[in-house]
């Protein structure tokens, strides 16, 4: 059975999701315009919301992180 998602974790995937749109606006202005500083910035940007997907898409991260809050909680880590 699968739990909700805490709003935190859904905040933070939409904003990963709009930094990786907003980067790929600026990469594609960048390049059709030949503004090589405008399409750095967009592909810094789409690196950075990958490496950040990583962790915010990835289940088994969560039921990990999940378990040491739990862990925590009872006072055991």
């Amino acid at each position: 059975m699968r739990r909700p998602l805490p709003p935190g974790i859904r905040l933070d995937r939409a904003l990963c999701v709009l930094l990786a749109l907003l980067s790929l606006a600026g990469l594609v202005f960048g390049l059709t315009r030949a503004h090589p500083a405008i399409a750095g910035g967009g592909c810094f940007g789409l690196v950075c919301a990958a490496w950040a997907a990583q962790v915010l898409f990835d289940r088994e991260a969560l039921r990990r992180s999940r378990a040491v809050r739990a862990a925590r909680e009872r006072g055991w880590y």
